[in-house]
């Protein structure tokens, strides 16, 4: 019943986009492209947060490359942008700006700006988009105080913002259809024999480590609780993402947390996430007992403050050779994510789609930005063409 009631309000995301009164896909300059998306601004006032952004570097002295109408150009360059969340680099303040629409249920439309560049090597993405919340706190441990009990939070009360990129290998029809609408259903598949590179931007399982994960969406409708998602070799070797659990007496707790000052330690890094290099440095402590009440207990006699939220999953780097090879890394400021992407044009990997000049390349994308009043399981960006332009 869940399934059918997922691709009821999926057929609804698919209709509301169709009616859309979209413009023509244009490649934009810097001025247009700024004047088009501060009009996406989030709906309603962000949190506030203090991040460090890099001062802005003058443009490249290399003439401006134009992309083609109706198509999502990458343009070549001989310098590439600095994979850190930031889009003043210099390379990024050259290429040209390609806006599309975003469909929705429960909020309004609202617009994602990309560009993209690429060199003899790589191929690489500056993707932004409108979120009035950064939500990095799925799979996180808090203290129930009527169970006297910690419990890890169901996605109604910590989650993750996500978007990905579905870019067609041989799916028929995918540039009239994208994968959205041929592939929904009580389980999502593709078409036998028929398959789709399936790239993952997480802020809370991926994104401290700089990267994305890699799936490809194939007919094997075994491969995934909802479908043929299939994760890239190279997953059960590391995934990236440990869970942070074990079980004291008949009690699941947590296996480690990160102390604090007041509380048995010093900050040291982001208390969001827990990355095994603290834990092998010493700066993230062994969970060893819980009292009657359910107080936890660490290695060196601390007790947790029972306000506190532990994280749910251990951060590594993911094993290879394909399930690791995106690198992203994304930054949240006043509102919009800012995230840059790169990739190998040509992996050697059967399971990504590898990039050449001159030849189209169809994708759509889905955005998960958890905003409140968001229905459907995801928002929509329909299918679009994108080229390495020679």
């Amino acid at each position: 019943m869940r399934n059918k009631i997922l691709f009821a309000v999926a057929i609804t995301v698919i209709a509301t986009a169709l009616f859309i009164a979209a413009m023509p896909l244009q490649p934009l300059n810097a001025q247009q492209a700024a004047a088009v998306f501060q009009a996406t601004a989030a709906p309603t006032k962000p949190i506030t947060a203090t991040v460090i952004v890099s001062p802005t570097i003058a443009p490249l002295p290399t003439p401006q490359v134009s992309g083609k109408p109706g198509v999502f150009a990458s343009i070549a360059v001989t310098t590439t942008p600095t994979l850190d969340g930031n889009a003043n680099d210099a390379v990024w303040q050259n290429a040209p700006a390609t806006i599309l629409d975003v469909a929705t249920v429960g909020n309004p439309p609202y617009k994602i700006l990309m560009k993209s560049v690429y060199d003899d090597k790589n191929v690489y993405f500056l993707v932004q988009y409108p979120d009035m919340n950064m939500d990095v706190d799925r799979h996180e441990w808090a203290y129930n105080a009527e169970k006297k009990a910690w419990e890890i939070l169901s996605d109604d009360y910590g989650d993750e913002d996500e978007f990905g990129f579905f870019w067609n290998n041989n799916i028929p029809n995918y540039d009239k259809t994208g994968c959205l609408t041929s592939c929904h259903g009580d389980k999502m598949v593709a078409p036998k024999g028929a398959w789709t590179d399936d790239w993952r931007f997480n802020t809370t399982r991926a994104n401290p480590m700089g990267w994305a994960r890699d799936f490809h969406f194939t007919d094997d409708e075994t491969a995934d609780p909802s479908g043929g998602f299939t994760k890239d070799e190279g997953y059960s070797t590391n995934r990236g993402y440990a869970d942070n659990t074990q079980k004291i007496g008949d009690a699941d707790v947590p296996l480690y947390w990160k102390p604090y000052s007041g509380a048995g330690g010093v900050a040291v890094g982001d208390p969001r996430y827990i990355l095994q290099s603290e834990i092998d440095a010493g700066f993230v402590k062994k969970i060893v007992k819980v009292e009657t009440d359910g107080t936890l207990v660490d290695e060196a006699g601390n007790k947790v403050p029972s306000f506190t939220h532990i994280p749910g999953w251990i951060l590594s780097a993911p094993s290879g050779p394909s399930w690791n090879d995106i690198q992203a890394k994304g930054n949240w400021l006043n509102g919009v994510w800012t995230v840059e992407l790169a990739r190998k044009l040509n992996t050697g990997n059967k399971d990504d789609v590898q990039f050449e000049t001159g030849k189209d390349y169809f994708f759509d994308m889905y955005i998960k930005s958890r905003q409140p009043n968001e229905g459907g399981p995801h928002a929509t960006v329909l299918v679009a063409k994108f080229n390495l332009a020679k």
